[in-house]
């Protein structure tokens, strides 16, 4: 089918996700702002698919226009607040009645003209937040993520159709500068593709998704909006350990062999290897808990190969791997202050015995 005669109704949906503090008191964000909800699986019979232990709040932000291939466009900017510190921005750019070569071409260059947008956004969003925000974060390390969501297509067709008419390896795979993906790569695609009916659609990358979805439900971007959210602070608790771990390598380097009198600052480089354990151990409990997978039904294993996608089990075994690491090395340090104490007190029993034995001898001189 000629793409020049397909057309398309939709939206281009632009994520950026923030790591901008420790955690976030979402009943403070609702005292602050007036217009939010609860994230909820909207479609009944995916329902009960998933629990959310804290849902993330969903916060209505000012559009705004931007010229987009000399085209002024509107932008919709929404935001959502996950209690375990990120703050996610989203641009989205409404499409209707687009020709589908078109759509792909602005697909393509969308993003720059926005990247500017974000940060003011986020500052803005930061500030009205305030004291909502628990140990704010400064380097901000962020994830994005951009979804190609289309609710009509004409003339109608499957999301067979689709697939034949759309060139979605582009779509999904472009990067600016880089040479076209291979028919073999295109194909390795389908492999993350789902639908639940034939008129519906996931395709999934690893920074990209094209979703088909004629009902108008928001489920799947959310969903994936909050697949990377987990993403995000499991890389950043995972670099915060590494960092500690390097601290924690130089002190113990620089104080080896530690003197006998010297055993407060093991005590304290104790300390420190201690609360880092909890406080990482603390987060990713909360993060694994933040969403329990209940039915393996079609939403379930969309985000489950999202999950899978992102490597997220490698990031997890690597930082209970690192964990493992910082405990051990608590130990270590606990068996060397033990060890310095037995010692500083054989000294002052040997110096106390020494004290009585002159004493005597003065007595008895």
């Amino acid at each position: 089918m000629d793409d020049e005669g397909t057309r398309v109704s939709g939206s281009i949906l632009i994520y950026r996700l923030y790591d901008v503090a420790w955690d976030i008191d979402l009943k403070k964000v609702e005292e602050k702002v007036g217009d939010y909800r609860r994230l909820s699986i909207d479609r009944k019979r995916f329902s009960k698919a998933f629990q959310f232990a804290n849902p993330p709040l969903s916060l209505t932000l000012k559009p705004f226009e931007k010229e987009l291939q000399g085209r002024l466009y509107p932008v919709n900017a929404h935001a959502k607040a996950f209690d375990y510190g990120v703050l996610s921005i989203i641009f989205e750019i409404p499409v209707t009645d687009m020709s589908l070569t078109a759509f792909e071409a602005l697909t393509k260059k969308v993003e720059e003209p926005l990247k500017e947008d974000f940060p003011r956004e986020l500052d803005r969003l930061v500030s009205d937040l305030g004291e909502a925000l628990h140990q704010v974060n400064r380097s901000r390390c962020e994830e994005d993520y951009t979804v190609y969501y289309l609710r009509q297509l004409t003339p109608d067709m499957t999301a067979a159709g689709l697939l034949s008419t759309c060139d979605f390896g582009s779509l999904l795979l472009h990067e600016e500068g880089e040479v076209q993906p291979s028919q073999a790569t295109k194909e390795e695609l389908l492999s993350y593709s789902f639908s639940y009916s034939d008129n519906d659609l996931v395709v999934l990358s690893w920074n990209k998704a094209l979703v088909l979805e004629p009902s108008g439900s928001m489920d799947i971007p959310d969903l994936l909006e909050f697949a990377n959210a987990q993403l995000l602070e499991l890389r950043v608790h995972d670099d915060m350990l590494d960092r500690e771990l390097d601290i924690i390598n130089e002190r113990m380097i620089a104080q080896v062999p530690p003197a006998r009198w010297k055993i407060k600052r093991y005590e304290e480089l104790a300390a420190q290897v201690m609360r880092t354990v909890m406080d990482v151990t603390g987060i990713t409990e909360k993060i694994d808990n933040s969403i329990k997978v209940t039915e393996d039904v079609y939403y379930a294993r969309v985000y489950a190969s999202m999950l899978a996608l992102f490597k997220v089990q490698q990031w997890e075994t690597s930082i209970e791997r690192k964990i493992s690491i910082a405990s051990r090395v608590y130990d270590m340090l606990y068996r060397v202050i033990s060890n310095k104490r037995t010692e500083m007190l054989e000294i002052i029993i040997i110096i106390l015995i020494a004290v009585e034995i002159v004493l005597f001898l003065l007595v008895k001189v």
